[in-house]
């Protein structure tokens, strides 16, 4: 592993002295408001509102 230039550009993922470190943001599918992502109503059916999707 190359010894870092403290004169270059910090190596990408590091923080710098005037940033705090980045972290990776989570992605988020959507989820169905009316089964809460089951896919199914109370009685067992398929849910009408996500066609027995439950999310994305």
């Amino acid at each position: 592993m190359p010894t870092p230039d403290p004169a270059g550009p910090p190596a990408a993922g590091t923080a710098s002295a005037d940033r705090p470190p980045v972290s990776p943001v989570a992605v988020r599918r959507w989820v169905c408001c009316h089964c809460g992502g089951t896919g199914l109503t109370g009685d067992g059916g398929t849910c009408p509102h996500c066609h027995g999707h439950g999310h994305d």
